[in-house]
């Protein structure tokens, strides 16, 4: 890829325009070369500056007497562009937005609702290129309503422990200056200045996804960084900050100005990931993938993928570190890595018609292998022994596929591997393998008539753990024929949303 390609996140440079049927307008614009600039911490001096041009141009984006509701560089466009609100449709608010003829339309009827990957059918790939390219996209905007060409995004490093304290200046509620930045879509504890992972969402952030050596991950064992990440530091925010007509809520997310610095610490994440010897997919139909956003004049813009897939080392000013633990990075890139051991115990209920049903109360499943009675019997009972002869490299998985939810789920599920007897409730324990959240798998089925899905839910929504050597060594030890996961709920009021799972896995590889 050439300079000139790497450089498009924060260049605005040269991209590869498709065929659009759009008014002259509303044709795809070329955004012109600009001075490479750094996005910085918003906890460092740079960031704060940053912070108060980003604060001045909401302020003007939120005003219609300067930019009208249906003018692509107000902030309800913006917000749309990701998802439109939950309580309307797309169809709804573009005849509400535009009641008569506007080359804008053309343009919204394109954008509003493309956010990746969300929606029913979406290759889950493309969350991370499409939100790079928004997050860019967007930069550009705030250079053009603030006239600062220097202007960078911070990202709010909520990873960092000393970091889970919602900043302070989006906290001031009618403050002449800081306002704009406030919403009263939050939990009470975050805009109280509590710790984020201390409050109703009760999600954990950490930075485990990075030990994924893998994009995309395998078809049964790990589900891979990009998906890895997409649950876990990115739901888990959304769910920390909340609330449920807001951070926490697909469609109503982007309403919050917190979450364009939010994407911004995910796209480092990427871009650290990258840096350390992770490699992106490179089949064409990921490469040639384009999308279509609005740019800093209000015309149309169209990103293809492979333009998208690199930053060069100066676009941040810092990058995360893999955990201990992260799994070396293949020498050469397998078209399919299958597992070397087929150690897969899966649940009962894996089909589809009967998936597990969570709640508002722990919920223990057996993870006993579908196969025939008499050879399910025999591998059952060579549980605890086959993992005991796992070779030391190998790696042994907790897979959890087909996530869903028909609407917004209060807090995370503690989830827990264990052997016969329910686990101890510690999340200190070896037992204790992490959080799942719910929230990019949440119902946005409103918005299938945009995308054309069918369903409410993304497709196949697939998360794994790498289990530790302590988890393992507890499952080895009990002589179990049957291992368990127990999903233990931190919130209430679950019932109505539906949440379930299609398929829980034991994988080794």
């Amino acid at each position: 890829m050439s300079e000139f390609n790497r450089r498009q996140l924060l260049l605005g440079g040269a991209i590869v325009f498709g065929s659009l049927a759009l008014p002259v307008s509303a044709k795809p614009l070329l955004i012109p070369r600009r001075q490479l600039h750094t996005r910085y911490s918003v906890a460092s001096a740079e960031g704060q500056a940053m912070l108060a041009i980003y604060a001045s141009a909401v302020k003007k984006m939120m005003d219609p007497a300067q930019y009208p509701e249906g003018n692509p560089l107000n902030w309800i466009f913006q917000w749309y562009t990701h998802f439109v609100r939950a309580d309307k449709t797309k169809q709804q608010e573009l005849a509400r937005v535009y009641p008569v003829n506007d080359p804008n339309k053309v343009l919204a009827t394109k954008v509003w609702d493309t956010c990746q990957a969300h929606s029913s059918g979406q290759r889950e790939d493309f969350f991370l290129p499409w939100h790079r390219m928004f997050i860019g996209y967007f930069e550009e905007i705030i250079r053009q309503v603030s006239g600062k060409p220097n202007f960078t995004l911070p990202y709010w490093d909520y990873t960092d422990p000393v970091q889970q304290i919602l900043p302070v200046d989006f906290r001031k509620q009618g403050d002449p200056v800081w306002n704009s930045l406030y919403r009263a879509s939050r939990w009470p504890q975050t805009n109280a200045g509590q710790n984020i992972t201390q409050g109703p969402g009760g999600a954990d952030l950490n930075l485990n996804a990075m030990k994924s050596n893998l994009y995309s991950g395998t078809s049964g064992g790990d589900a891979g960084f990009c998906a890895n990440l997409d649950m876990n530091p990115h739901g888990a925010l959304h769910v920390d900050v909340g609330n449920n007509v807001g951070m926490a809520s697909v469609p109503w997310a982007a309403n919050d100005p917190i979450f364009w610095l939010h994407h911004c610490n995910i796209d480092r994440i990427w871009a650290s990931w990258n840096f350390a010897g992770g490699k992106n997919p490179a089949d064409p139909a990921f490469l040639n993938t384009q999308f279509v956003f609005a740019g800093p004049t209000g015309g149309a813009v169209v990103g293809t993928v492979k333009d998208f897939l690199a930053v060069p080392k100066t676009a941040y000013d810092h990058y995360a570190q893999r955990p201990a633990g992260s799994l070396p990075f293949p020498k050469r890139m397998p078209v399919l890595l299958s597992p070397q051991f087929a150690l897969q115990m899966e649940n009962v209920a894996t089909e589809k018609s009967a998936p597990v049903r969570l709640g508002n109360a722990p919920v223990t499943v057996d993870l006993a292998n579908p196969a025939p009675a008499a050879e399910a019997t025999q591998r059952n009972q060579l549980f605890s022994a086959k993992l005991r002869s796992l070779k030391k490299q190998a790696n042994l998985f907790l897979r959890l596929e087909g996530l869903s939810a028909h609407g917004v789920v209060n807090g995370v599920y503690n989830v827990y591997v264990h052997a016969n007897d329910a686990p101890s409730q510690d999340t200190r324990g070896p037992a204790f393998v992490g959080q799942i959240n719910f929230f990019s798998a949440a119902g946005t089925h409103q918005h299938d008539d945009a995308t054309g899905g069918e369903g409410n839910n993304p497709d196949k929504k697939a998360f794994s753990f790498l289990l530790s050597a302590e988890t393992r060594a507890l499952l080895a030890q009990s002589n179990t024929d049957v291992p368990r996961v127990t999903l233990v709920p931190t919130g209430t009021g679950n019932a109505d949303a539906l949440p379930s799972i299609d398929k829980i896995a034991l994988v080794a590889s």
